[in-house]
């Protein structure tokens, strides 16, 4: 990204120091994610297993295990990306790197707006289920 020579943004001590505590903390819930995406997927593969070994009847064992796994598909962008620019944003603050900032930054503007489309695609579920539950109502009476 080309920088404009009209303009300029320095950051004061406070705010690096701002940043750094910022850093810290989405490097610990980054990890927690991590952590979180872990039980996730070993909760879905659990249940399936359980299902095939005949301890748990029933399609919907499988499709719960399924269910998981797929959270955790989606949950591991959001951790990837806040990770990230924790990672690069705590390098470019201890050797006051323009890069790695403009690096972490991207990562935290792709940590959002994934976030933001997902949200997007959830309200918009909610919408069609609340219409068809509607709907459904209507045909009933």
């Amino acid at each position: 990204m080309e920088t404009n020579n009209l303009r300029s943004l320095r950051l004061t001590e406070n705010s690096l120091t701002f940043m750094a505590e910022v850093v810290k903390w989405a490097k610990f819930l980054a990890i927690c994610s991590f952590v979180g995406l872990g039980i996730m997927v070993l909760m879905g593969v659990g249940v399936i297993l359980l299902q095939f070994q005949g301890q748990v009847n029933g399609i919907q064992a499988i499709v719960m295990g399924i269910f998981y796994i797929l959270m955790a598909a989606l949950y591991f962008f959001s951790a990837f990306y806040l990770y990230r620019f924790a990672t690069a944003s705590a390098v470019a603050i201890e050797n006051l790197d323009e890069d790695n900032m403009e690096e972490g930054l991207e990562n935290l503007k792709s940590l959002f707006r994934f976030t933001g489309i997902l949200m997007i695609v959830v309200l918009s579920l909610y919408a069609v289920v609340l219409m068809s539950m509607f709907v459904m109502y209507m045909i009933k009476m």
